[in-house]
Order: C-alpha cells, then structure tokens, then sequence
C-alpha cells in the first residue's frame, strides 16, 4: 500500500480522523485527467486542521453520528460533507443535487463548494478492485457488480454534467461555469505486480489477491493479520493487539464467506499498536462464478 513510510498515518491515532484524511491525501488509483490537486483539495491550513481534529474528534464524530450508514460510499461522501462545510478554505454549497430531465432523473452533482473562494463541481469516488486477467478491463470489484470500465465512464459522464443543458439548469447561482474535478480514491489488487500503464496511476495504493487456501504474501516474519470490514477500507489500519492474528487463524476464520474479504498485513510500532503495512483481497473457493463474471465483463465492454 505503500504507507508504511507516511509520517500522516504515524501521527493520526482517531479512524475516523484517519479516514478523512485518506480522502483527503491518497493518490488516486487512476487518472481521469481532472483530479483536484491537494492543495486545492487541504487549503493552507488543512495539515493543522486534521492534526487538530484528531486531538478532539468530536465535531467529526458527532456530524458522522447523525446519519447511520452501511455503504462505503456514503461513508465517504459523509466524511467529505464534513469537510467542505468546516475546513478553513472552504464553503459547502450543496450535496448530492439531483438533475431532472423533465420527469427523469439524469445525473447527480456530488459536491458543489467553493475552495479559497473558488466555485468548483467536484466527483467523489472510492473504488477497490481485483485484475482478474491482463489489463484495466479485468479489473472487477468483490460483489461482481461493479468494474472498473463502468465506473471510468460513469465518472466522465458525471464530470461532464454541467456541459449539458439540463445540468446548467440545476446549477445554483454563481456556479455558472464552475470547475470540475474527481475526487478518486481507491486500491487495486493484483495476482502478481501491480499495473503501472495508463490510465492507472503510478502512485496508486495497490494491494494483492489470493485464494483462501494459498498463502498470503509476507513483508515480515513477525508481522500480524487483521480483518478490515468495509466501512475500514480507507485508511491504513491501525489497531490494537486484542484484533490481529496469526495469518492461520485469520485464514480459518474467513473460511465460511463467499464474497472476497480485505485483510491487511500489521507491524508493531513503538506506539503499541498495530499499523498496517500491506493488504488484500481473499477470495473464497469458486469466485468468481464464471456467469456473474461474464455478464459483468459484457456489461462493462459494451461502453467501449
């Protein structure tokens, strides 16, 4: 994941804290050619803003607690709510604005905020997937419903709103003409080496995957596992030493899933805690079922 070196993730103890700031500082694991830089993204005193939050995490977590969430994607857009409507440098203007073509329903404005002053249109997106083959085109989230070709032209689709005539119409007042830029946060895993070609990013967060009864690659011969449940897929884990396990205990655990489930290799640190240095999918026997795969595969291949 390369993380192990970040003095970030050495300093932020809060997860939440800790999740917050995986949005606001992973690199994206592919290019769409608008990424919002960190700069822009931070603000000048974002560093001094998560530092100060992560000492009182309240206003974090008392915003957080006012709305139950499963999905990893609310969770994410939650956590960057709070963010626009806090930071120093920014002003939240609207979330999750639905465009209306007459009665249907064309397209949704994730954010619309002003940065230093600045009106920008900005995507969010928090993508994990496996490359079950050779290429990008093979790369397909745990469930089988989502791949990364869907979501690529998803994602122009939705940067491209405010282009039409329908999203010019939803667009609040000053924010004709605004700038558009993705948020795009993620790993992907891989059988062997990550994929470094374009479109994919050469800075990624990347992972590996294996089958269950195969052994996991190892960092260090005294590290430590942990299961990481969804809503803790976006910051590197650090935990307390009552959570990991041996790899053959976390194995025997994961045996009865049939959906993959992310793990992460830990170091102990001079801080008593866990810290995740490595991490990945385990699927269970007979995934992917070759049907879903196929269908999703087609799905994804006939948007080019």
């Amino acid at each position: 994941m390369n993380v192990a070196l970040d003095a970030l993730w050495w300093r932020l103890q809060h997860p939440q804290v800790r999740d917050l700031a995986a949005l606001l500082v992973a690199p994206p694991p592919w290019l769409t050619g608008r990424e919002l830089t960190l700069p822009q993204l931070l603000g000048e005193h974002g560093f001094r803003y998560l530092l100060a939050l992560d000492a009182r995490p309240e206003p974090l977590t008392g915003w957080l607690a006012k709305e139950s969430v499963s999905r990893l994607g609310r969770y994410a857009e939650r956590l960057l709510m709070f963010w626009f409507a806090n930071a120093p440098h920014s002003e939240l203007v609207s979330a999750n604005l639905a465009v209306h073509d007459g009665k249907d329903t064309v397209g949704e404005y994730d954010f619309l905020v002003r940065l230093n002053g600045e009106p920008w249109h900005l995507e969010l997106a928090c993508k994990y997937y496996m490359m079950l083959g050779e290429g990008p085109d093979t790369l397909v989230g745990p469930s089988l419903r989502d791949a990364w070709r869907l979501k690529y032209h998803k994602l122009h689709h939705q940067l491209g709103l405010s282009g039409r005539a329908p999203g010019r119409a939803a667009l609040p007042d000053g924010f004709a003409g605004a700038r558009c830029a993705s948020v795009l946060r993620g790993t992907l895993c891989y059988r062997d080496g990550p994929w470094l070609d374009e479109p994919l990013s050469p800075l990624q967060w990347h992972g590996w995957w294996r089958p269950l009864g195969e052994a996991w690659p190892v960092s260090r011969d005294d590290s430590r596992w942990v299961w990481l449940p969804r809503l803790r897929w976006l910051s590197p884990a650090r935990v307390d030493e009552a959570l990991v396990q041996r790899m053959e205990d976390l194995q025997a655990q994961l045996a009865g899933n049939d959906v993959p489930q992310l793990v992460a290799e830990c170091e102990k640190r001079p801080d008593g805690h866990w810290h995740e240095i490595a991490r990945g999918f385990v699927v269970p026997v007979g995934w992917p079922n070759p049907e879903r795969l196929d269908a999703l595969l087609r799905r994804a291949s006939a948007r080019g």
